[in-house]
């Protein structure tokens, strides 16, 4: 970040005074393959001219709520009637971005499912007149990026084991189910997981048309890939129209 910061500072110091900016938001259609489900989100662009073919660009994003479908639970028996299937045992089919584990004759998957990534960035617009009214651009950002997770815990077949005597062998009045989940049930348990934080690029292309020369209509395709330790590497792409203020 520190490299980053240093290469902008130049830019900064060399805008002239009088140079123009803009300020404009928009609305985004986003998919992605890495998820099962992906929401559309929202973007604000704020920026100065560089010069004259280079704006110097600033954006928050809210890429919308990105999930898993939930893994379908394979019982024993039905795995035991699977033609070419040797293995008897339960299982979670369709995994998102989880794990399975074993205890007995108990499956249990974790894992998360779903999150909600955001982010700010700051970046370089390079564009071209097509004509007098439209121009085309690229664009390169650095984008600094939370994402909120929500986890699931699965156990279909999960068998309450009851605690009916104390420590010296007396009779509880109420006797004690030990292994539940932290949602306090056997069979589900959805609950807030990590906040993961991460920098990744961004980048863009489209154009943008002015019908006058303060009003302009922006439209762009743009692409990251989310990359952080123990987090679904994942690909987002979206399509975003917004309208600008250029002043």
């Amino acid at each position: 970040m520190r490299h980053f910061l240093l290469f902008f500072i130049p830019l900064l110091l060399s805008i002239p005074a009088h140079s123009s900016g803009y300020l404009g938001a928009g609305h985004s259609i986003n998919s992605s393959a890495s998820f099962d489900e992906q929401n559309n989100g929202l973007r604000i662009d704020w920026g100065t001219s560089a010069t004259s073919n280079l704006d110097l660009e600033w954006s928050y994003v809210d890429f919308g709520a990105s999930g898993y479908d939930r893994p379908t639970y394979v019982s024993a028996a039905d795995a035991a009637n699977e033609p070419d299937n040797d293995d008897d045992t339960a299982r979670y089919d369709n995994l998102g971005f989880g794990s399975v584990s074993r205890s007995g004759d108990e499956v249990t998957y974790r894992g998360i499912d779903n999150l909600h990534a955001k982010g700010v960035s700051a970046g370089l617009k390079f564009k071209i007149n097509a004509n007098a009214w439209l121009q085309l651009y690229a664009r390169a950002s650095l984008l600094v990026w939370q994402a909120t997770t929500q986890t699931i815990e699965l156990s279909d077949e999960r068998v309450a084991v009851i605690q009916t005597e104390d420590d010296e062998g007396n009779l509880l009045d109420n006797p004690i189910t030990t292994n539940l989940n932290e949602c306090g049930n056997l069979l589900e348990c959805q609950q807030e997981g990590k906040t993961f934080n991460a920098v990744d690029f961004w980048y863009g292309y489209g154009f943008i048309a002015k019908p006058m020369d303060w009003l302009a209509i922006r439209a762009e395709y743009s692409i990251i890939t989310l990359n952080a330790i123990d987090f679904p590497h994942s690909t987002l792409e979206g399509l975003n129209t917004s309208l600008e203020i250029h002043f």
